[in-house]
This record gives structure tokens, C-alpha cells and sequence, in this order.
């Protein structure tokens, strides 16, 4: 088998071995996402706490990852979320996962907890461990300079910032940084970064020079030529390579569904200066990750500091936070990159602090539009630092502490602050938001495009289910692969390259039955940390209890009724295979073969 070895490392005792996967486990789960799943649940003790040194933290690559397969440079981390406490896979875009590849590794297992503060070196088939005390609380960009001039400049690197030194719960991290000439890319969500600093270690330095072997080398770059071919005819890809995913602010503000001051409306009124247009003015390169012909990545730069500005991040930052100039957004996003912080989470977190100033609860946040006080926190929450020191722990917490009513305007599922839709006015969103195996994400199934150009009909709970569920499988199947969310492929082009690089032939219906045994082993490990079940498949207060003005002005507003969603969960329950409590039934564990694990 071409595909599963990995270096399994004791950080205690600074120790490593290799081990090889089992073809029958990769077979049932590939890579990725779906071995992550895998190696969590069953090597994991139940319930342990997400920042002891018994929690697992893996770099895990797909089958596809560095071979020549378009947007094959992604890798994926998995851990048990301190943020939700529930399984968090993160993928990260850019050269980390190639690279490991190239040194000879499908992937690491971390666990322990090293004495001091740590780093470590895969240089090929070389691994060593470094003191990393002089790096310990330097910034992101700071610390992969410094490593670089330690092992080799052009090594690739994961490391953390001060977030993840501070157990922050939605601290990130960093696969290179924004100013290196490739694309940098970043697993933030859900706290990461706080697993590797409870760890002590500091970076994850990879340089490798060996050759990629494929199962069917020919076959295998004739299709991958073809695919790129496609991909670049694309027009919408197009559209990526000129603006990014920026492109969605003006029609998300148009339709209603971009967030704004906490989620209280749905557009942001003359909101020109965070457009996708206005962006581009300021883009001074762009960027793409490994083997990726989309180059969907823009870099700005602000006061001689460059970052790569997403949709998401003007969402959170932006419109979320009341701020409109994106030069301010792009500040705050440096901030984030440098200190190792989740974006989007700490753009909810920051919007519900401006919530609480506007409501007179608290007094030390800023107000909405405030960007200068908006950069503040952010740095106070990255540092511990007064308020901030409640904030690093998310949301939910800090709104169960605060109390006064807050809880009801607290922006998340799960634990999980939400991206940049608001579910309101995008019901597919709703479902796919409530039933995301790692809390408030929509990665899992974006209903979004679907519903705006009546692929689904907006505003309607008819045949939201069936395609949150379907898509929720087939993105746990590319997410196991790895496959990056911007190629405009199909499954049948996932399976052909399936067999090229590890020889695995599979139908479609094998392909996705894969996607749906991965995500009920997710539903089973949320199950067993958290007693996940119907009482946590749902949305914040706000999205049932008050209406969502909307564009152009707010005259008019659409609300999303409770029993609508009712429906629709249980439809979505019943397509599953799950009782009405969501609890796979013995039938789907029997029918999928994880009635064994």
C-alpha cells in the first residue's frame, strides 16, 4: 500500500516510532479526515480532557495529498476540540502536507506533554527534537523566521503564537506565514493551537526531498492534466483568481445573509469599503497553494505587513464587528495571523463583546465600528490579558459567566462561533450549522450558492435535508482524500485519482457510503465526549426569536420559525438513519461495519 505510514511521537518522553495502517482501516476510511476519525475514536480515552498530554494531536495527509492531482497541497488536523470538547478536523491549504510527504510521512500522532518547550525537525528520514525556548512567546512570523534560520529557509512549517502559549480555546495554527512568496495556510478552527501549546510545542518544522510514488504514474498525469485544464476553463474560477472568496461580500449583502453587528441584520449599509472590489485595489500579489491552477489566495499589505484577506475573515471582522474600511479589517487579521487566533471566532467573540457594550452590560469592549478598540481586544484575548482573559475561552463560556441575558444573543452552535451566513435568511445553513460534526461550520454542507440561484428554494424547509445530508457525506469523503472545497470536480474524478495515486478502486456508492460511515463515527466520538444529541443540534436564541432585517433598508424581514427547523431536523434525523433523539440506530452502525469499532 502506497498510502498510510505515519510517525507516532511521545512529546514525555521524547520518543517516536513509525507505524503502518492497516489497508482494510484506509480502505474503510482513506485518509485524512476519515483516519482521524478513525485514529480518535479508537485510541483516544473517553472523555479526556482536550489540553491533558493524553489528548492526540495528528497532521494527517489524503491519499491525493502532493501527488499531481489539482489542489492536492492540503492537509488536515485533527484533535478533540478544547473549544467544543467535541472531534475537530481542520484543514489547511499551502506546501506543509506535500512536504511531509516528500520527507516520507502520510502523517504524525502527537501526544505527551514535553517538559520545556519544544520544536520538531523532520528533515527527510531525520527527526529531532529542539529546545525551543529562545522562540517560545515570539509571533507566528517571528518563530518561522527564526526556525528557518535554525534547520533550512525553505523548510515549511506549522507553528503557534502566543494564543496557543496561552491555552486561548480558539488559538490557531499557522502553516507558514503570509509573507513567504508560496501561500501560507492556517487550521484555526476550534482551538488547535491551544492543544499544540498545551503541549509545549512550538513548531513543526518538515523539509523533504523524496519522490511521491504513485500507483499508476502515466494514467495518473495524463487525468491530473485534463482536470487543470477544466479547472482553469472554469468561469468561475476565473472570478477566484481575480478577486478570491471575497467575491461573495457584495451579493451576500445584497441577499441578506452577510452577518452584521452580532448577527443582528443581515447586510451592512454602505458597505463598499469591504467589497471584493475595493480588496483587489489593495492586493499586491496573489498566491496558490501546491499543484493549485485556481490562485484564489490575495495578499495585502499594510504598514509593510503582508496578509491574505478571505471572505470569512472580512465577515468576522468586518461587517460583524461594524467595521467597513478593509484596511482596518486587514489590520485586525495580522493581528490574528501573528498571535495565532481563529478568525472568524474571534470576530464572533469581539461582535458579542460590542454587543454587551451597546447593552450596557459591559463597560471594557469596544463598540461596534471601533476598530482601534477592536484591535485591542484581540490582543488582550491572545495575551490573557482583563477581559480578554474571559473571551480566550469562546463565546458560550463567556456568555454563561456574564449572565444578565447575554446567553440569548451568544453567536454559536456547539461552543463553535458561527461563520460568515446568516442562517435566517439561508435555512439550508440552518441545518447544516446545527448538525455540523464540529460545532457551528459550513464546511460540512454550503447551502449557500444552492439556495440564492434556486437550486433549493429560499425560504423553504422542501428538500433542505436530503441535501445537507448528501453533501455532508461527500465532503467527509473529499475532506478524507484531500480535496480542496474551490475545485469544480466530481466524484467520478475523485475516484479516478483515487486509483491512480494508491490503486484503491471504488464506485460512487462505495465512495460516499465511505463519506457516511465517517460521519456517524464523528456523530458517535460527540456522542461519547459531550451526549451530543437533539438538545445540541439547534441554533442561538436570536435565529427564532427575532426577525432579520433586510436590504436595502430594513422595511421588510424574514424570520425562521422553530417549527420550521423542527421539521426540518427531524426529516434530516430520519434520512440518516438516526432516532429522533439523533442517535445512529443500530441498523446504519450494522449497515456501515461500525458496529465492530
Amino acid at each position: 500500500m502506497l498510502f498510510g505510514k505515519l510517525l507516532q511521537v511521545d512529546l514525555s518522553n521524547k520518543s517516536f516510532n513509525e507505524i503502518r495502517i492497516d489497508e482494510d482501516v484506509i480502505k474503510k476510511f482513506l485518509g485524512a479526515k476519515g483516519l482521524g476519525a478513525y485514529l480518535l475514536y479508537t485510541m483516544l480515552p473517553p472523555h479526556t480532557d482536550p489540553l491533558s498530554p493524553a489528548n492526540l494531536l495528528m497532521f494527517l495527509n489524503g491519499p491525493l495529498t502532493g501527488t499531481p492531482f489539482p489542489t492536492s497541497g492540503r492537509t488536515t488536523v485533527v484533535t478533540k476540540s478544547p473549544l467544543t470538547e467535541l472531534f475537530l478536523d481542520c484543514h489547511a491549504g499551502g506546501f506543509f502536507g506535500p512536504e511531509l510527504k516528500k520527507a516520507g510521512l502520510d502523517g504524525i500522532i502527537l501526544k505527551g506533554h514535553s517538559e520545556k518547550p519544544v520544536y520538531i525537525w523532520i528533515n527527510d528520514g531525520s527527526i529531532e527534537f529542539r529546545d525551543a525556548e529562545e522562540v517560545w512567546g515570539l509571533t507566528v512570523s517571528e518563530t518561522i523566521d527564526e526556525i528557518r534560520g535554525e534547520t533550512d529557509n525553505k523548510a515549511h512549517i506549522a507553528s503557534i503564537g502566543p494564543a496557543g502559549e496561552n491555552l486561548v480555546k480558539i488559538a490557531s495554527i499557522a502553516i507558514d506565514k503570509d509573507s513567504d512568496p508560496w501561500r501560507a495556510g492556517i487550521a484555526a478552527r476550534g482551538g488547535p493551537g491551544a492543544v499544540m501549546g498545551s503541549k509545549n510545542l512550538k513548531a513543526i518544522a518538515v523539509k523533504g526531498s523524496g519522490k511521491i510514488d504513485v500507483y499508476d504514474e502515466d494514467k495518473f498525469k495524463e487525468i491530473s492534466e485534463e482536470m487543470a485544464k477544466r479547472i482553469t476553463d472554469n468561469t468561475f474560477v476565473h472570478t477566484r483568481r481575480v478577486l478570491g472568496t471575497s467575491y461573495w461580500i457584495d451579493p451576500m449583502n445584497r441577499l441578506g445573509i452577510l452577518p452584521t453587528r452580532n448577527f443582528q441584520a443581515g447586510y451592512i449599509e454602505n458597505g463598499y469599503g469591504i467589497s471584493g472590489s475595493n480588496l483587489r485595489y489593495y492586493v499586491k500579489r496573489d498566491v496558490s497553494c501546491f499543484n493549485c491552477p485556481i490562485v484564489c489566495g490575495k495578499i495585502v499589505e499594510i504598514d509593510e505587513k503582508a496578509v491574505k484577506v478571505e471572505y470569512e475573515d472580512i465577515a468576522l471582522l468586518g461587517s460583524d464587528n461594524g467595521i467597513k474600511d478593509i484596511v482596518d479589517v486587514s489590520k485586525a487579521l495580522i493581528l490574528c495571523n501573528e498571535f495565532g487566533l481563529d478568525a472568524i471566532s474571534t470576530g464572533g467573540i469581539v461582535a458579542f463583546g460590542m454587543e454587551c457594550k451597546e447593552k450596557g452590560i459591559l463597560t471594557d469592549t469596544p463598540k461596534f465600528g471601533d476598530a482601534e478598540r477592536q484591535r485591542k481586544l484581540i490582543k488582550d484575548i491572545a495575551y490573557r490579558n482583563g477581559i480578554g482573559d474571559l473571551f480566550a475561552e469562546g463565546t458560550k463560556r463567556a456568555a454563561e459567566k456574564i449572565g444578565q441575558g447575554s446567553e440569548k444573543f451568544a453567536i454559536h452552535v456547539k461552543g463553535m462561533e458561527l461563520p460568515g451566513y446568516e442562517p435566517r435568511s439561508s435555512w439550508g445553513m440552518a441545518i447544516a450549522y446545527a448538525t455540523s460534526d464540529r460545532g457551528g461550520c459550513h464546511q460540512r454542507a454550503w447551502t449557500v450558492r444552492p439556495e440564492i440561484d434556486g437550486i433549493l428554494k429560499r425560504f423553504s424547509i422542501q428538500g433542505i435535508a436530503q441535501f445537507v445530508k448528501d453533501a455532508q457525506d461527500e465532503r467527509a469523503a473529499a475532506f478524507s482524500i484531500v480535496l480542496c472545497d474551490f475545485a469544480p470536480l466530481g466524484v467520478e474524478d475523485c475516484l479516478t485519482g483515487l486509483k491512480c495515486s494508491i490503486g484503491i478502486d471504488l464506485t460512487e456508492e462505495e465512495y460516499i457510503e465511505i463519506g457516511e460511515r465517517i460521519w456517524n463515527l464523528t456523530r458517535l466520538f460527540n456522542i461519547r465526549e459531550a451526549d451530543v444529541s437533539r438538545k445540541d443540534d439547534t441554533l442561538p436564541s436570536r435565529m427564532f426569536e427575532e426577525s432579520l432585517p433586510m436590504p436595502p433598508n430594513g422595511e421588510k424581514s424574514v424570520s425562521l420559525l422553530k417549527d420550521a427547523f423542527d421539521t426540518m431536523l427531524t426529516e434530516y434525523y430520519f434520512i440518516r438513519g438516526w432516532n429522533e433523539n439523533g442517535i445512529p440506530t443500530q441498523e446504519k452502525l450494522d449497515e456501515l461495519g461500525l458496529n465492530k469499532i
